[in-house]
């Protein structure tokens, strides 16, 4: 592939090409010659609408911000929607809707989609930057079930797969020490995992108050906040680690005593609130509810413009299985949109690339050897 940068200009732009760059990025991967070769049983042959084409024309109503079925009905009669594509034909909503139905009852389009992906972004080169802290890089992975995204970019990683999965597929995307930042339901179940892959994480445990209370007075800084609050706030070394783990871990508490109530009512049985934190980072307790609170932002953020800015606030099916896969093209095509809304100044934001995709063009030049 030759080398390929995205930049803004001033020049007068004669035609529209939006549709023409999300077809040579997609060009850019094997997704349409994978898709066409596939054997599932579940889809019937229909020579009239290949595979390939389904797909790219999903993808490409996808990157219009639009992810209904119905939606593509318009563009069949679009001036530059199948020519920029390089479609043979724009199938219907009838035939699209039916092929993903039929594509849905086997797991292949969607490991095919995931797959190609990671491809488009190792092909075009997609820059995947770390955060600094305390002095050392990590790159991220901001977990937000169903979601994982890598990078400070916010590329979009995979789609409820399991620990181990995503970690070869962020292993594929870039190098260096990666830094896990999630929520977790069954915490040392994926703490278990991440410390048997070596890998660094940030985790916020859902555990009961009650049960932090003598950690808390044993090892913990007590500050009042006002007369019958008192805030324990420090950290403990995980002492029973995983068979195999190379990396202490630490468990990171703030622990909130109410015994009068903000009306000072004493309280006959004290309150209990805690905030609690397993991470393998040797570094000040106060740093990691910071560390966990930026993660809450960027996937908030992030979730927010992929369900959003692709439309998918309404899924587009009665199907579940449909729907899943849906999302899965709202992958790739939110990592499409993604990197070729990259910018010298800032990372655009999905709609915005949405927005300019009619003012930009692709200039190939020859790289300097």
């Amino acid at each position: 592939m030759k080398n390929l940068r995205i930049e803004q200009t001033n020049e007068m732009i004669l035609d529209k090409f939006g549709m023409g760059i999300v077809e040579f990025l997609i060009s850019q991967t094997h997704l349409a010659s994978r898709l066409n070769s596939a054997k599932s049983e579940t889809i019937k042959r229909n020579p009239g609408y290949s595979n390939g084409d389904i797909a790219k024309a999903y993808i490409g109503l996808l990157c219009l911000g639009k992810n209904k079925f119905a939606e593509i009905e318009p563009l069949r009669s679009d001036y530059d929607f199948r020519p920029f594509l390089k479609l043979e034909r724009v199938p219907s909503p009838a035939v699209l809707e039916h092929r993903l139905d039929e594509a849905a009852l086997s797991e292949e389009w969607k490991q095919i989609i995931l797959e190609e992906s990671l491809h488009l972004l190792r092909k075009a080169g997609a820059p995947i930057n770390p955060v600094t802290i305390q002095g050392k890089s990590f790159i991220p992975v901001d977990v937000a079930m169903p979601f994982a995204f890598i990078g400070k970019e916010g590329y979009c990683l995979s789609f409820g797969q399991e620990t181990s999965v995503s970690g070869r597929a962020a292993e594929q995307l870039a190098e260096g020490a990666f830094l896990w930042r999630l929520e977790a339901k069954e915490g040392s179940e994926i703490a278990a995992k991440l410390l048997d892959l070596n890998i660094d994480f940030v985790m916020k445990l859902q555990t009961d108050a009650s049960t932090w209370v003598e950690t808390a007075r044993k090892h913990g800084t007590c500050s009042s906040e006002r007369e019958g609050k008192n805030v324990y706030f420090g950290s403990v070394a995980e002492t029973n680690t995983t068979a195999g783990a190379k990396k202490p871990a630490y468990y990171v508490f703030k622990l909130i005593e109410t015994t009068i109530d903000k009306n000072g009512q004493i309280l006959l049985i004290p309150e209990y609130e805690a905030d609690v934190y397993m991470t393998t980072l040797d570094i000040p307790p106060e740093a990691v509810p910071r560390l966990y609170d930026e993660h809450r932002k960027v996937c908030k953020s992030l979730r927010r413009e992929f369900m959003s800015d692709l439309g998918f606030k309404q899924l587009p099916s009665r199907n579940q299985k449909t729907n899943e896969l849906a999302l899965h093209f709202g992958i790739y095509a939110y990592n499409l949109l993604r990197f070729a809304g990259q910018g010298k100044a800032r990372l655009k934001r999905i709609r915005e690339t949405i927005r300019d995709l009619p003012k930009m063009v692709i200039k190939e030049v020859e790289a300097e050897e």
